[in-house]
């Protein structure tokens, strides 16, 4: 196959997936607007996460075979991305909240998209630094955060739901597109400078067209969240009501991001997000170099890691379908304790059955995780300022998710091994599932006397 035919396959996927939604108009037609969102939402995250966050082992044993860079060094355009994240993610989620999903997501494709046209050129480590600068920057503004803001003001009581099967793309992305890139990044096939080029092709080319396909809330199409009619939307409140006293009815506690800013469980949920994303931080760089460095194949690699994907893309729906209908900061806790335990377990790889036990155990307590470290502020904190309150939470996680890649890679340049790093960030990590039990559900908003629109930054 040429490259000209990978990218018209590529292309043609992409645009007969979007040929499955309806054509762009003012009315909501037939199914539940939200649900093909959601389905949106698997592509985005799919484009965004295959080539982008679980494709970094992938580049990294590239360039570090081709340019012959050390781990630390080429570690440290990840670790330099997840810095400008923390700096530029309270930004990110304010601009979500003002501009609204839909232009965000055509900026967002397009900055990534020519990340990778210059990333193809590198020759050197600055270009890319910068490159991939650019490229993080595009998939942070323009593919999860929009979307999840989207889906937040779409559903409410199926929210943990929608949400798991929306973040499926990423898992999707991982299970399917990670080992068509270690095959086309190896030199006998298209190597990695042409095959960064076709993706910046693809991200600039779908840009406008899946853009254009996105609602911002329901409310603006004469809509209720989750499709309900008035009539079932006040049975259910009502319901609600009579069950719990102590829980406030979906919607009806909107915080400001100060507001937020003021309670415990922010904290909480804030710094047991970031424990936990460190953790797959760390993996998504250094999972296949370790795994190479064992002697396995960049393709054998690359299977293993789509077996962690294709564990958690199972157990995301069933985080979401639990959390729906448990304690959500509960359902976390045994999420997070379990993926803990599988990135413990990845210190002690040294074969490939252990690899694959390895992929089950981390992928089941990740993939669990995922949906509702999402759904939790949204059923938390409420809708107004959701993007807002989550870029500012997720500070904190970009500076951890900086860190821990950084750490592992010193360390394997120094000690020659991942061992003793992989047991260090595996004990700070445990805390995560503790921070998220303890993270309860805000029954009132704080007294502001000064109250600020919703949307404000402080």
């Amino acid at each position: 196959m040429t490259s000209a035919g990978l990218l018209l396959l590529t292309s043609g996927i992409i645009f007969m997936t979007l040929a499955s939604f309806p054509a762009v108009s003012t009315k909501v037609r037939g199914l539940f607007y939200g649900w093909k969102l959601v389905g949106l939402t698997l592509l985005i995250t799919a484009l965004a996460g295959g080539p982008v966050w679980n494709g970094v082992g992938v580049w990294v044993t590239a360039l570090e075979q081709h340019f012959g860079w050390s781990r630390a060094q080429l570690t440290g355009a990840f670790s330099m991305a997840q810095f400008q994240g923390s700096l530029v993610g309270p930004v990110m989620g304010y601009l979500i909240d003002r501009l609204g999903t839909q232009r965000m997501v055509f900026i967002g494709f397009a900055v990534a998209g020519l990340g990778f046209m210059i990333f193809s050129r590198t020759t050197n480590l600055p270009i890319f630094y910068f490159s991939y600068f650019l490229i993080m920057l595009g998939v942070t503004g323009g593919s999860w955060l929009p979307m999840m803001t989207a889906l937040n003001h779409w559903f409410h009581s199926k929210r943990g739901a929608a949400m798991g099967i929306a973040g499926e793309g990423s898992f999707l992305g991982g299970l399917v597109l990670v080992p068509i890139l270690a095959w086309a990044v190896t030199p006998s096939n298209f190597g990695w400078s042409v095959t960064a080029q076709w993706i910046g092709i693809v991200f600039l080319a779908a840009a406008w067209p899946l853009s254009r396909l996105i609602r911002n809330e329901p409310q603006e199409f004469g809509q209720l969240p989750d499709g309900e009619t008035p009539g079932q939307r006040e049975a259910r409140l009502l319901e609600q009501r009579t069950e719990s006293q102590n829980e406030a009815p979906d919607g009806g506690l909107n915080f400001t991001a100060r507001q937020a800013l003021r309670t415990q469980a922010f904290w909480f949920i804030t710094f047991g997000h970031a424990l936990s994303s460190m953790l797959i931080a760390t993996l998504t760089v250094h999972l296949v170099p370790l795994l190479t460095d064992q002697g396995m194949s960049l393709q054998t690699a690359a299977y293993v890691w789509s077996v962690l994907m294709a564990v958690g893309a199972v157990f995301q729906l069933l985080g979401g379908y639990m959390s729906d209908r448990l304690p959500r900061n509960q359902v976390l806790f045994g999420f997070a304790a379990l993926q803990t335990a599988g990135f413990i377990l990845a210190a002690f790889i040294d074969n490939l059955p252990m690899a694959i036990l390895f992929a089950i155990i981390y992928g089941a307590g990740f993939g669990g995780r995922v949906p509702i470290t999402t759904a939790i502020r949204g059923d938390y904190f409420g809708n107004k300022a959701f993007a807002t309150i989550t870029g500012i939470s997720m500070a904190p996680l970009y500076l951890f998710m900086l860190a821990a890649p950084l750490f592992a890679a010193a360390m394997f340049d120094s000690t020659g091994s991942y061992t003793v790093a992989f047991l260090i960030l595996g004990g700070l990590g445990s805390m995560s599932g503790v921070l998220f039990l303890f993270a309860k559900k805000p029954n009132a908003l704080p007294v502001d006397k000064n109250t600020t629109p919703a949307t404000s930054l402080v």
